[in-house]
């Protein structure tokens, strides 16, 4: 018995030769580089709520400052 065992399911290739196309890279369509209106709106979204979290945040410490110093 002088058998291996093969577990791989690599082929075995006749000859050694490229399967590549003489064009490697080709730019993006127009079509390709358009931002779809759902992505900017959602981004738009989120960004106008961390705004308002931020805005809401500083709001609260200023005042709870203020409310600290001069009382109430």
């Amino acid at each position: 018995m002088k058998e291996t065992a093969s577990h791989s399911n690599t082929p075995v290739f006749a000859e050694n030769h490229s399967c590549t196309k003489p064009v490697l890279y080709q730019h993006p369509t127009a079509a390709e580089m358009r931002t779809s209106r759902w992505a900017i709106v959602w981004a738009n979204a989120k960004d106008f709520a961390v705004f308002i979290a931020t805005a809401l945040i500083c709001w609260l410490v200023i005042t709870s400052i203020l409310v600290g110093l001069f009382g109430g």
